[in-house]
């Protein structure tokens, strides 16, 4: 027994003893509970293995994941990564996943959300550098995470809702400053929430100005807004315009596949992003040339308040219309709203901008001490007025033609007959190239970089612009010359695709099975989704690799390369048929055709109250925008000349005649049902919509995720939206018969259809649906050659407030065809084709123009085509035969 005893004590001794060496091992590999310690310890090692400061420790290790220098390591890009990443209490990670800290790094973590660029990522990489080469400024002080959030005071996102998506993305766009904003500290301040999805300690968003580096933080804020603050070093942010960049690095925390990386997206706080300047707000800018540093509110727009007092009469209208148009072009607003209000109006918020409009009589009635005038010479000045609550840019003079010299002063100088971009960098930089024929463009003069990829899903975006009379949708064609290559490991069946507005116009299979290089690899684009005015073009690379199948421990860390896309790539687009074409709106809402190309002044038909003048003053400012160009107006057209002449008709349902709606092809019964239908109207103007929703304009930046034919806001009715009904029971009751069968199998095979689908129901008129917040019609007069568009809403207050939303580039662009219905509660579309279109001539019809215009329009109407075809060899046969039986010269026989 004391044997037995014995041999017990010496066992429970040695278990003692084992159980406490496995509690120091489980201490030092895996103390979930230390933000110094990572549960998945040995594994995690290689991939966040810390290098010392004379870099010895990096030449062996792999580079960033999305390193996109396309060169090697510079000298002094060695990076060190800090003991513990930096996550923001409370909203990053459920637990923290590093490797123990070294004894050498101090026990106090930084603050959170702090990095600097040597702090970003291991490998001696920094995780963005666009340019190959280009050193990079380190002078940027570590930001720091704010404890009570602090509101902007200049705010900068120009759209609603800004949302970045995937493994490797980037925006840029330029903001302007004042001299007086620049002459104080100025800090960074970036309110963001990101998916629950991204890592945290591989993930990093980077923010350049100029080009040169403000900072650079981990991506650790999933449960909530967190907001950091940076300070900008001296001398970055300058006067004019200052090209601020967003660079997001995202890795997954656990799945390889392509589906994950839509899981990835980081979105920005309005209201949390922006500029603080040290001692307040600077005052707003006084002086012309700095109209465009107005900026924008925390919704990405600029409020243009007119100031009037009393009744608004024609002539008042008339300024307000011209005047809008000329601030919009000079500030180069991303989002311009006109609001008419009357005095004493209250304190300028941010992004708003105070005018006052008129001769010396207005301008008596409106201000407390108006500014003396002269006859002869226009007034064009900013002005302090206490009845204002501020300053105010007044455009005044003795007489009607002082004040529109005044107008007139705003563009003066200002050049916009260069026909090579379009001007859109306040909202997308860089600038669109405008193609008005044959032309080729480098990826680099569109804004893309070469990048070097090593994830799974690669987006890039450019946009390009064309002209209001664009005739080559249906037989135009793009390319785009690729120079490109690909790693062994990706397999065959990996893609590349083409997205021209939403919708997929080309995909290019990377069929190598050992990599492959690709040089001025020919991707052609049918030019079918292209339109007038500005297209945007999204590039996406889908990588299928095998490693990425299996997805094992720290997969989705891997680092390998596996594409590159080279700058010198090149957009290419063959010539195409020009001639103007009516109902077209995607001409008038890309390019403002065809008002803003007529010598008489725009006809615009509007009651004389402050919603709808506010309404047709933020319609003409987004087309001056639009054309790049300022339409003289006639708010008070004589009713006879308005069967000669373009014409804009703007106002509540109520206001346009029967007659108008007959014309542009509305149903006049839908007026009673479109107003005792539910409301699809916007609550309240200026309310910003959901980020993430389905219709929100935040969204619509979002490249394509999924094959779409078309945008899945916008549904396309061809008549009056019966036609699926009619087709069901069609083949229910005559699907048997051999015509029927016969159209069926044309239709289905070759997308022809052979006849009117419900005999002359194709010429019925629209109707809109009852939900329609903003209806946008346009057709050419049933007698005569003049254009009339009409712009309408169920009221007066509900289109003003619906037209803001709607005037944005997101949905303005998307509409085309004859009819455009939006519902601004969904951010849905309805859309109609044009039952027949007129043809105006705008360029010389030289042999080759006619040549493309025939070519598109035989395209166009294939059965036409067939049936030329067919008579062109009935006619070559016949002229066959009388050549053969014609007898021969009849003086030869005798010889």
């Amino acid at each position: 027994m004391m044997k037995r005893g014995r041999f017990l004590l010496c066992a429970a001794l040695a278990a003692g003893m084992s159980l406490a060496a496995f509690a120091a091992a489980a201490e030092t590999s895996f103390e979930m509970g230390r933000r110094d310690a990572s549960p998945l310890g040995v594994l995690l090692q290689p991939a966040f293995q810390p290098h010392d400061d004379a870099g010895s420790g990096g030449r062996g290790s792999p580079r960033s994941a999305f390193d996109i220098r396309g060169g090697g390591v510079e000298p002094g890009d060695s990076a060190t990564l800090p003991a513990t990443i930096p996550t923001t209490d409370g909203l990053g990670a459920p637990f923290a996943i590093q490797p123990r800290a070294p004894a050498a790094v101090p026990d106090r973590a930084p603050a959170p959300g702090a990095g600097s660029p040597g702090d970003a990522l291991p490998g001696n990489a920094l995780p963005f550098q666009m340019v190959p080469g280009q050193a990079l400024a380190t002078a940027a002080p570590p930001p720091v995470a704010v404890e009570a959030s602090r509101v902007p005071d200049r705010f900068i996102i120009p759209i609603p809702s800004m949302r970045l998506e995937g493994e490797s993305v980037s925006r840029a766009w330029v903001m302007y400053f004042t001299p007086q904003e620049l002459r104080r500290p100025a800090t960074l301040l970036v309110g963001y929430t990101n998916s629950i999805f991204v890592m945290p300690e591989r993930s990093r968003l980077r923010v350049t100005i100029n080009g040169q580096f403000v900072t650079e933080i981990p991506i650790a804020s999933p449960q909530g807004a967190t907001q950091i603050a940076a300070e900008i070093p001296a001398a970055v942010l300058r006067p004019g315009g200052n090209l601020i960049r967003l660079d997001m690095q995202a890795v997954h925390r656990t799945d390889c596949s392509i589906q994950s990386t839509y899981e990835l997206w980081t979105t920005f706080d309005n209201r949390l992003t922006g500029i603080a300047f040290e001692g307040g707000p600077v005052s707003p800018p006084t002086t012309i040339d700095n109209l465009p540093a107005i900026g924008v509110d925390d919704r990405g727009t600029t409020n243009i308040r007119f100031i009037h007092n009393g009744p608004l009469e024609p002539e008042h209208s008339n300024y307000i219309l011209r005047a809008a148009q000329a601030i919009a072009l000079r500030g180069q607003f991303p989002n311009p709203l006109i609001s008419v209000v009357s005095p004493r109006p209250g304190a300028a918020p941010p992004g708003t901008l105070n005018v006052i409009v008129g001769t010396s009589e207005n301008l008596r009635s409106t201000m407390d001490v108006p500014p003396a005038l002269s006859s002869g010479q226009p007034l064009v000045r900013f002005v302090n007025d206490s009845r204002i609550g501020g300053a105010a840019l007044v455009l005044g003079g003795e007489t009607s033609r002082d004040v529109e010299a005044a107008i007139d002063r705003l563009t003066a100088g200002m050049d916009y007959s260069d026909d090579e971009t379009l001007t859109i960098s306040t909202r997308f930089a860089p600038d669109a190239p405008f193609f008005n024929g044959a032309r080729s463009v480098r990826f680099s003069d569109l804004g893309v970089t070469t990048q070097e990829f090593s994830g799974r899903r690669l987006r890039v975006r450019f946009p390009i612009a064309l002209p209001a009379d664009f005739y080559g949708a249906a037989d135009g064609q793009a390319r785009i010359l690729l120079d490109a290559a690909y790693a062994s490991s990706v397999r065959p069946g990996s893609q590349l695709s083409v997205y021209v507005n939403d919708s997929l116009a080309s995909t290019y299979m990377l069929t190598g099975r050992s990599g492959g290089l690709l040089n001025h690899q020919v991707i052609k684009i049918p030019m079918t989704h292209f339109r007038a005015g500005l297209n945007r073009i999204w590039l996406e690379v889908v990588l299928d690799v095998e490693a990425d199948q299996t997805c094992g421990p720290g997969a989705t860390l891997a680092r390998q390369k596996r594409f590159v896309l080279f700058d010198s790539s090149e957009f290419v687009m063959d010539n195409f048929a020009r001639i103007g074409t009516t109902p077209n709106l995607a001409a008038f809402f890309g390019r403002g055709y065809p008002y803003f190309h007529q010598a008489q002044p725009v006809a615009v038909v509007i009651r004389h109250d402050a919603a709808t003048v506010a309404t047709a003053a933020t319609i003409m400012a987004r087309l001056a925008l639009s054309r790049e160009g300022i339409a003289p107006v006639d708010t008070a057209p004589n009713p006879a000349s308005l069967a000669s002449r373009p014409v804009l008709f703007v106002g509540d349902i109520n206001q346009i005649p029967s007659d108008v709606l007959r014309e542009v092809g509305v149903a006049e019964a839908g007026r009673i049902k479109w107003l005792s239908g539910p409301n699809g109207d916007s609550p309240a103007r200026n309310s910003a919509p959901e980020s993430g929703g389905g219709g929100s304009p935040g969204n619509a930046d979002r490249p394509p995720t999924s094959f779409a034919a078309t945008d899945d806001n916008a549904r396309i009715r061809s008549t009056s939206g019966n036609d699926d009904i009619y087709g069901r029971w069609r083949d229910q009751v005559a699907g048997h018969g051999a015509i029927q069968r016969f159209e069926k199998w044309v239709m289905d095979n070759f997308s022809i259809a052979l006849g009117a689908s419900m005999g002359d129901g194709a010429n019925e008129p629209f109707d809109p649906p009852p939900q329609t917040s903003v209806l946008v019609a346009q057709s050419v007069l049933s007698k005569g050659n003049a254009v009339w568009t009409v712009f309408t809403g169920r009221t007066s207050e509900s289109l003003l407030a619906a037209i803001d939303t709607f005037t944005m580039p997101e949905y303005w662009l998307k509409g085309y065809g004859q009819a455009v219905a939006y519902n601004a509660s969904s951010g849905k579309l309805d859309l109609r084709e044009p039952t027949s279109t007129r043809f105006i001539v705008t360029e010389p019809l030289g042999p080759s123009n006619l040549r493309l215009i025939a070519a598109n329009w035989l395209s166009l109407n294939i059965v036409s085509y067939a049936l030329v075809l067919i008579l062109c060899c009935i006619a070559f046969a016949f002229a066959t035969n009388l050549l053969i039986r014609y007898p021969r010269d009849r003086s030869g026989k005798g010889g």
